[in-house]
């Protein structure tokens, strides 16, 4: 069965992943002075749990390209995708520093994923005059998911509570899985 316009679909599903990447790692840091408050967090705990995303994240890189090539693009972006979106949502259960910490050693182990799997299907789908193109639009969705996520998640955190706002960002992930199983 061939889908018309396949490559430009995996182009918005590319872009559309950076977006949600961005948003649920920056979902943590909007709602920080509430979370912190809420968890009796000190300011050296919560740089704590911070670097705990960054040290899985910097690791990740390299052994998340390597599960790329070993599983395959769709595969392993499809891992990736819910790996983190749980993650991002089992946020919303932390009840002390080293559960927030924890959840967020998950996030940080899957997001790197997403990155990998762009670059791997950049050259599997796209000829080398489009490959750039590509990668510019997969930063690009970083981008706009760093712009997107402050008024987005506040709005969430207002209308439901900061522990809503991890689930229903984290949940959006799921919904890319189910457009992205087509």
């Amino acid at each position: 069965m061939k889908i018309p316009r396949l490559r430009w679909w995996i182009a918005a599903l590319l872009f559309t992943a950076s977006i949600i990447n961005y948003i649920d790692r920056q979902a943590l840091s909007i709602v920080a002075p509430v979370l912190t408050k809420e968890l009796n967090l000190s300011p050296i705990q919560y740089a704590n749990i911070l670097q705990v995303f960054l040290y899985a994240y910097t690791v990740m890189y390299i052994v998340s390209g390597i599960l790329v090539d070993r599983w395959g693009t769709r595969a392993a972006l499809a891992v990736f995708m819910a790996w983190w979106s749980v993650s991002n949502m089992l946020h919303a259960f932390a009840r002390s520093a080293m559960q927030l910490s924890f959840f967020r050693l998950l996030l940080g182990i899957g997001e790197p994923g997403n990155f990998m799997a762009a670059a791997k299907a950049a050259s599997e789908w796209y000829p080398p005059k489009e490959r750039a193109f590509i990668n510019g639009l997969v930063n690009a969705g970083a981008s706009v998911g760093a712009i997107i996520a402050a008024p987005f998640v506040v709005w969430l955190y207002l209308h439901f509570g900061w522990r809503a706002a991890f689930v229903i960002t984290g949940a959006s992930g799921f919904v890319w899985l189910a457009a992205s199983a087509r």
